[in-house]
């Protein structure tokens, strides 16, 4: 590799598997949803894929889904789990909890917060563009400053989508690219998003090299 692109980190980014919210239900709180029989054996098949990747840690959110998808992977790869609430899902307000996933009316909060992410505004309690953009911008620079030259990091859908658009335009992001990432952009559950640091003439840049790989389910 040239002097001009030298690979200083990869970031491997599974989201967390099949949840009971996922496939209907009531919504519960965000840290409480835990991972149905399918959304396990997910896990299992990406624990499978992820023992044949190089890296040195595990970083994940500490919501009960990503738990028990991160075990899993420890329990066959042996590294270490490591938690932060950087890492936590797109909290969309304590309005949502309790309402049917067949809800339209669920359907048409999910719209409003997501359009919202163009203009910032805020409905009531939910993180807006302002708040995930931050913290986006805090998850990177936690990544970026870690020792560690491979990190497996255990997510979600939503946020991490945040976090590659952060990644990816850096101080460019803006809310509409945010909206666009949310709304187009699709993430499996247990499929691996892949991101490099790379130092190039000028500073430091993220690329993306895979998006949503999810092979390893069949």
């Amino acid at each position: 590799m040239s002097k001009r692109c030298q690979r200083l980190k990869t970031v491997y980014v599974v989201r967390h598997g099949e949840t009971e919210s996922n496939i209907g239900g009531v919504i519960r709180g965000g840290a409480q949803t835990a991972l149905t029989e399918k959304g396990r054996e997910q896990a299992r098949l990406v624990a499978d894929r992820c023992a044949r990747l190089s890296f040195d840690v595990i970083v994940a959110s500490p919501f009960l889904r990503t738990k028990e998808t991160a075990e899993l992977i420890r329990e066959k790869t042996g590294h270490a789990i490591e938690y932060s609430d950087l890492f936590t899902e797109w909290d969309r307000g304590a309005s949502r909890i309790g309402m049917r996933t067949d809800d339209p009316a669920l359907w048409a909060h999910n719209d409003a917060l997501t359009e919202n992410l163009k203009s910032g505004v805020r409905l009531a309690d939910e993180e807006n563009f302002d708040d995930l953009n931050l913290r986006a911008e805090r998850a990177l620079e936690y990544l970026s400053n870690r020792p560690e030259r491979a990190i497996l990091h255990v997510g979600h859908g939503l946020f991490s989508r945040i976090l590659v658009g952060k990644a990816l335009f850096g101080t460019d992001f803006s809310g509409r690219d945010a909206y666009h990432f949310v709304s187009n952009l699709i993430t499996t559950n247990a499929g691996i998003t892949v991101l490099e640091l790379e130092e190039r003439a000028g500073g430091t840049q993220w690329s993306l090299l895979t998006w949503n790989d999810f092979a390893h389910l069949g």
